[in-house]
């Protein structure tokens, strides 16, 4: 009987308690496991490090040179709308076609007292019209050329196309333009037309050639 409960007694009892074996393989996991998150929390550190790090180089390399090329661009464009405001390109605008023949020269050729002058302005043409009720009237036009040689092609092709008759001693070179007008002249990018209607077509031809001869040295 009491074989048997010993035997009862012992027989649980060894059944609760662990191994030497088991405890330190338990110990030896524990372990690994503090060294594996100790591992994945340095990697974690690093990531986190070398993220803003990597962000920063990159601004860091674009913002320099990214300023410098902009300004280089810049200021070629800033010299050249300053070359093109210093250097405006020629136009009626610059001259008054009014102040070649005068009010008071026009009523001289027409023999009474004259309204304002029609001043008519384009880019390439300059107008000054002198008339009365009865269409008598004193007209200049002022052609403007980009350059002497544009002018000098443009008053070669009047020639050649309507055989005008040259003249002689007024300007660089002129021509008869009746019946369209009465005398055009040449100066330098210059083409001066003047048209004198008043009655007598010889008379008003000959005063055409005065009042071009005093125009053309007006001009700029």
């Amino acid at each position: 009987m009491r074989t048997t409960r010993i035997a009862d007694t012992s027989g649980p009892s060894k059944g609760r308690r662990l191994p030497v074996s088991a405890l330190g393989a338990l110990l030896l996991l524990a372990l690994a496991g503090l060294l594996l998150l100790a591992a994945c929390g340095g990697d974690d550190d690093e990531e986190s490090t070398a993220t803003p790090s990597g962000t920063q180089a990159a601004v860091a390399t674009q913002t320099p040179s990214g300023t410098p090329a902009a300004e280089e661009t810049e200021s070629p464009a800033a010299e050249a709308t300053e070359t093109a405001e210093s250097t405006p390109e020629p136009s009626a605008g610059e001259l008054d076609p009014c102040a070649l023949v005068t009010k008071e020269e026009a009523e001289a050729i027409v023999g009474e007292s004259l309204d304002d002058p029609l001043v008519t302005i384009t880019e390439l043409l300059a107008s000054c019209l002198y008339s009365t009720p009865d269409f008598e009237s004193v007209n200049v036009d002022v052609l403007i050329y980009d350059s002497e040689d544009n002018a000098e092609g443009g008053f070669e092709l009047a020639l050649d196309i309507n055989d005008y008759p040259e003249i002689e001693g007024i300007g660089d070179r002129a021509y008869d333009s009746r019946p369209i007008g009465d005398i055009t002249v040449l100066k330098g990018k210059y083409e001066l037309s003047v048209d004198v209607s008043v009655g007598d077509g010889e008379v008003d031809f000959e005063t055409a050639k005065d009042v071009a001869a005093k125009a053309v040295d007006r001009l700029p």
